[in-house]
Order: structure tokens, then C-alpha cells, then sequence
């Protein structure tokens, strides 16, 4: 049953060999070139540091110390942002499991995701490598991008190749423009009929005179009743920048990255900076950090081990969002000064070290008179 279910999802191995691209004219896109574009370049880099740099506590200890080192050759920085970045542009990231003969976790070493193929065809997954032959899933560290399957991954660029080949040809008719200083297409008009010969004499003199930015500011003369008329463009500067910056918002929707993060001009749409950054963790990183804390459970760790990511870094709020929070935690009683002067990184001071108690918020000292005895007092009037 297992067997005709992969070979349903799979026809032979599956890799990561990417196939040319025939689409016509439009820019040639695959995850190999894609950091070439600022906008991806930007979000993979950012998402694949962010997640590199959260602070991680795993219950198994074994697992724990793999991760915080998990190789003589890279850094637990260096190994995370790694895979990381593998997993965002190719859709797969892969790790070999080291592993003494009694099963004692030794090391994580990082795969070339090209070089690693599944082979599904025996009934059995098989992961196919080029430096260590076939592995079994269990001596695989293997993390996926979304897919139909869950076996494997598939890649964001591959999927939304025609939002990435958009921006590609909005940069390469950028550059196109300013390589020729910026002048608008033109037409030059002659009153009278020309010639094939005359027309291509006129348009190569004008070439080597004016196109370019060496010619920038060079004088056009003229001759025999000639006239300049501009082709009108539905691209125009103002429609470029509005085209770019739709593209900005397609890769911000590709990878979650909230669109001020890549650098858009998108105006007062956020009212804090808490709001934005809790948005980036909860839209985006959290499920890359599950990716992350599935593949540990299943492969270093037990199902009922625990791991944690500190993402308290990533969500610091405006300095006055945080002198509100503390001067309400530290008038409500809950903080003291010296606790409330560590979270700003300040020193302690003497003094300072007691809680503040309302007035209002009383341990009850003024209630003891309610049980007072009154006897005394009954029958004297009122005095009003």
C-alpha cells in the first residue's frame, strides 16, 4: 500500500535538479539566481538569520548539545542559517546524522541540496547522496518547505517563478533605461519618404551620438524639416516605481515577510513597531520554527521531549510602549525600580529594590475597623 501511494506522489528519484526554463523572453529563474533580486535576496536573508539567531533549549540533552554544536567545520549559527537558507530558495535543506555504533548523537554534517535525490521506487524511502551513498530517513536531518505530500519539498521560488520573472524584467528594463541615461523612446519624423538605407543611416548616427550614458547631455541638431516625437509608454518612471513596488509586495507575500521589512515605502500603516514584529514572528517565522522543532522530535529527540524558542529578541517594542508597560508594572506593585531599570539595561540603585504599593491596593488595614466593637455607640445621635 505504501509503495503504490509513493509511486502515486513520486515517478523514480526525486531531486532537486532544476529542468531550463523555455518560457519565452522573460528572465530565466530558478533558486540558484533568485538572490540576485534585492526583494529575495532580502527576505531569505533575513528569515534565515532571524531563525539562526533564536535562542533554543531542547529537554534531551543529547540532542541539545548537537544543536548547539553541531559540527567541527560550521558554527550552531552557521548550520541553521544554512539550512535555513536552503530550505527557503530550494524547498529541501538536508543534514547527514553522524551516529555512534551504540546510537550516541556525533554530528550534523550539511548536504549540498543538489546533491541528494529520494528514491521511492523499492516501496521504501531512500534518500540517494552523493558523499555518503543511501541513507535511511532516520540518518537524515531533512527540512521541508510546504507541499502536496509532506515527503518533500517544494521550492517558494519554483512555484511562484512568474512573480519572481516580473520583477526580474522590471530590473533588467531599470537598468535598460539608465544604461541609456534615462531618454524616453523616441521617434524621429522626416517630411518626406526615406529610403531602407536612409532610415538605418539616420537611426545609427543617432545611436552612437546620443544613445548611452557617455552621451548623456549632448546636443540633437536636426536637418531637412526632421521632427521628435515621444512614444508614449505605459511604464513610464512613475508606473516602473509602482510596478517594482507591487513586485516587493508579491515577494512579501511570498515568504511572509511583512513589506516595511523589505524596504517599501508603504506609508503609516503600522501603529507600532511591537504590532509589526509580532506580526513577522506569528506570520512567518513560527512555522519555520516548527519545521525546525518537528524535524529535532523525530530525529535527535523523542516525541516527548520539549523544545523552546526564545523569540522575546524579535518582538521589542518602541521606548515609550516600554516605560508605559514598566511604569504600570512598577506602580501596580508586580515589578520593583531596580527589576524594571534591568530590563533597560541599567544598573541597580540602593533603595530601589522594594515594591511600590498603592494606597489603593492596601493589604486590608483599613478594613480591621469594620469589626471594631460599636456597643459603646449605640443610641448616640448623629451628628449632623
Amino acid at each position: 500500500m505504501l509503495r503504490n501511494l509513493l509511486q502515486r506522489l513520486f515517478v523514480g528519484p526525486y531531486s532537486a535538479t532544476l529542468l531550463p526554463d523555455s518560457n519565452g523572453p522573460l528572465p530565466f529563474i530558478a533558486p540558484s539566481n533568485a538572490m540576485r533580486y534585492t526583494p529575495v535576496y532580502r527576505a531569505v536573508s533575513l528569515i534565515s538569520n532571524d531563525i539562526a539567531r533564536v535562542d533554543m533549549e531542547i529537554s534531551a540533552s543529547g540532542a541539545d548539545s548537537l544543536m548547539r554544536s553541531p559540527s567541527r567545520y560550521v558554527s550552531a549559527f552557521e548550520f541553521r542559517r544554512a539550512m535555513t537558507f536552503q530550505v527557503l530558495l530550494w524547498g529541501n535543506a538536508f543534514a547527514a546524522i553522524n551516529r555512534t555504533r551504540g546510537g550516541e548523537l556525533v554530528e550534523l554534517i550539511l548536504l549540498e541540496t543538489d546533491s541528494v535525490s529520494l528514491d521511492v521506487t523499492s516501496g521504501q524511502l531512500v534518500y540517494k547522496t552523493r558523499a555518503y551513498g543511501d541513507l535511511t530517513p532516520d540518518q537524515v536531518f531533512h527540512l521541508r518547505a510546504p507541499s502536496p505530500h509532506g515527503l518533500w519539498g517544494e521550492s517558494p521560488i519554483n512555484l511562484c517563478k512568474t512573480s519572481i520573472q516580473l520583477l526580474a524584467a522590471q530590473e533588467d528594463m531599470a537598468l535598460k533605461a539608465y544604461s541609456n541615461a534615462g531618454n524616453p523612446k523616441i521617434a524621429l519624423v522626416h517630411p518626406g519618404p526615406l529610403s531602407l538605407e536612409a532610415r538605418q543611416r539616420i537611426m545609427q548616427d543617432y545611436e552612437s551620438k546620443h544613445a548611452g550614458t557617455a552621451n548623456t547631455g549632448k546636443p540633437l541638431v536636426l536637418a531637412e524639416g526632421m521632427r521628435i516625437e515621444r512614444i508614449s509608454s505605459t511604464l513610464d518612471d512613475a508606473g516602473l516605481q509602482a510596478a517594482r513596488q507591487y513586485s516587493v509586495g508579491d515577494v512579501s507575500r511570498i515568504y511572509g515577510v511583512p513589506s516595511s521589512y523589505l524596504a517599501e515605502n508603504v506609508g503609516p500603516s503600522y501603529s507600532s513597531l511591537e504590532w509589526l514584529s509580532r506580526m513577522y514572528v506569528d506570520g512567518c517565522l513560527s512555522a519555520w520554527l516548527s519545521v525546525w522543532r518537528s524535524e529535532i522530535l523525530t530525529k535527535l529527540a523523542s516525541p516527548f521531549d520539549t523544545v523552546v524558542f526564545d523569540t522575546d529578541a524579535l518582538i521589542r517594542p518602541g521606548m515609550a510602549e516600554t516605560m508605559a508597560a514598566l511604569r504600570t508594572a512598577v506602580e501596580a506593585g508586580y515589578m520593583t525600580r531596580n527589576e524594571a531599570r534591568e530590563r533597560l539595561d541599567m544598573g541597580p540603585l540602593d533603595g530601589l529594590d522594594d515594591p511600590i504599593i498603592a494606597l489603593n491596593m492596601g493589604t486590608g488595614g483599613g478594613q480591621s475597623n469594620l469589626g471594631e466593637d460599636t456597643s459603646e455607640q449605640e443610641g448616640t445621635p448623629n451628628d449632623f
